[in-house]
């Protein structure tokens, strides 16, 4: 039965790798060792301490950032990329915290295309802040201030929302993907948990926004700016004053906008019925259920069960709303239960553990914080440092994921289409590219800026390894790392005979090893490393979590 019982005792090193591979964007081999003392409790109390927000990302050609009031250089014509790399510099750089995972947790539940929003720079950078200052908060708050962030109503058209001529993608989307979830189709525009009325109610409610791209409209809580009511400093123009009449699935609740005067609506009056809105979304029992729903399939597998509905997603929907939708109120319990560490069944059935294909992100992110690798410097070196994240981004995109590019505003396929889920990440395209990483970590990338990034496979074992020289030793503690499960002995056998010993005595290995130490002639035992790294990276276990 599953069991969101808490578990006791020290995690133990591989149940804090799982916890960190899950919960961070990859474990670095410092966070393993230290989280393996820490009880579940105490792991999870420190992944979700506030981190500080990094500064903003800098333009080469102006030499600043581009957020207002700064100007931005009119020769820059890579401002998205330049947001993409700093992006994946934070996931890299971040430290034991969950921050950085729920900041792309909520892209792939909230995703944005880079290409509708790219002429206004700023707005994808504000969109990430928003992800970033409610990372750790309340989910309800968060959806509220996405619906009025100048990049989402730009993303689906709301600002093209106004009265008289409704557009649809906001109000749907935010019913079927944000908030309640479609559910079954009961009859025509019946989806069981909201109708085609509602979205058409919906519709009506959340008109009369616009962007404000002079960024004068501020968020008196995350002081970041936003959309603005289209009209005068204190009267709409464009909202519909209207009755909204909704559904049963709503109770058939009425939204009546106040402060009208003729046919306009008081500014304050709009953001009070945004205010309506959102809390009677919120009071369905479908809200808490399918973001918890969302949760699991990030942090523990994809298929939801009717016994994982009854004994894990209802509960902690309950836990969410009794909360009053703190995001964190659910991961605490998530991140401590039996069920996260496959304590609740048996060892053979329904593991969680390792059951996840990696993402593209995980994989590359991941990889260079195992690795503990070096990036150049974005103060000393900032041409090369968006260089190499250039060429990471191309890696991810042949790899299946176009960074701030999914394919439609459901966002990308393996974290919302059934039934393949993360198995859209896998194809033999996508795996061989996968595996083709590997390959130019170890030989290095490079650029006109020279070397970018070289995982240096004799440095990391002399730096991490407790006794390399001894190949069971040096192979158990490098399959503990790179992967979720233990390996039977056949397997692990292989790694250390055929790979690393190339089927010579464990001796021979020992003789090079100490050869090296003496004289740091590296080139044989590189070239045994190289063969056992690449071996381990180009493998099933490696891509999953």
């Amino acid at each position: 039965m599953a069991s969101l019982n808490p578990i006791a005792g020290a995690l133990g090193t591989q149940r804090a790798a799982h916890l960190l591979r899950r919960a961070t964007m990859g474990p670095r081999l410092q966070d393993i060792t230290s989280f393996a003392g820490m009880t579940a409790q105490a792991a999870v109390n420190a992944l979700i301490q506030t981190q500080p927000a990094p500064p903003f990302p800098v333009d080469p050609s102006s030499g600043t950032d581009w957020i207002f009031p700064n100007t931005v250089s009119p020769t820059s014509t890579n401002l998205a990329d330049y947001t993409r790399s700093w992006w994946m510099e934070n996931m890299r750089a971040g430290g034991a915290n969950l921050t950085e995972r729920m900041i792309w947790f909520y892209h792939t539940h909230f995703p944005m295309i880079m290409t509708r929003i790219e002429n206004n720079p700023q707005f994808a950078i504000d969109y990430l802040r928003l992800l970033r200052y409610y990372a750790l908060g309340n989910y309800k708050d968060l959806t509220k201030a996405l619906v009025i962030d100048n990049a989402m109503l730009l993303h689906l058209d709301g600002n093209l929302n106004i009265k008289g001529v409704p557009q649809e993608n906001f109000a749907r989307e935010f019913l079927e993907l944000y908030t309640v979830g479609k559910g079954e189709e009961l009859s025509l525009g019946n989806y069981t948990n909201f109708t085609e009325q509602d979205v058409q109610a919906l519709t009506k409610a959340l008109t009369g926004w616009g962007i404000d791209p002079s960024f004068q409209t501020i968020d008196p809580v995350t002081n970041i700016p936003t959309g603005k009511v289209k009209g005068s400093a204190t009267t709409s123009s464009q909202h519909d004053v209207t009755s909204k009449q909704f559904s049963s699935a709503f109770n058939n609740q009425v939204i009546q906008t106040g402060s009208v005067t003729g046919t306009n609506a008081a500014v304050a009056a709009v953001y009070t019925e945004l205010d309506d809105i959102v809390n009677m979304v919120f009071n369905s029992p479908h809200t808490a259920k399918h973001i918890c729903r969302r949760i699991y399939r990030e942090f523990v597998y994809y298929d939801i069960t009717a016994e994982i509905e009854t004994d894990i997603i209802e509960p902690l929907a309950a836990t969410l709303v009794s909360n009053n939708y703190t995001i964190t109120s659910v991961l605490e319990v998530l991140f401590q239960s039996e069920h996260f560490y496959d304590l609740d069944t048996p060892i053979t059935e329904d593991n969680n553990i390792g059951a996840i294909i990696k993402s593209p992100m995980d994989l590359i992110i991941g990889t260079m914080r195992l690795f503990n690798l070096t990036v150049p410097d974005k103060t000393t070196q900032l041409t090369a440092h968006y260089e190499m994240y250039g060429q990471l981004i191309g890696q991810l995109d042949l790899q299946g994921l176009q960074f701030f590019e999914p394919y439609d505003v459901a966002g990308y396929e393996p974290y919302y289409q059934f039934p393949g889920y993360h198995r859209f990440w896998i194809s033999s395209n996508y795996l061989a590219n996968r595996y083709k990483f590997s390959e130019l970590l170890i030989s290095g990338f490079n650029g006109m800026s020279g070397n970018l990034l070289k995982l240096d496979v004799v440095a990391f074992v002399d730096t991490y390894c407790s006794n390399p020289g001894d190949a069971t030793i040096l192979v158990q503690e490098l399959t503990d790392w790179l992967f979720p499960i233990t390996l039977d002995t056949v397997r692990f056998n292989y790694f250390r005979d055929d790979v690393l010993l190339d089927q010579l005595p464990a001796a021979n290995w020992t003789a090079e090893w100490n050869n090296y130490v003496n004289t740091s002639s590296d080139v044989n035992v590189r070239l045994q490393l190289e063969s056992l790294f690449m071996a381990m990276m180009q493998t099933p276990e490696y891509q999953l979590f």
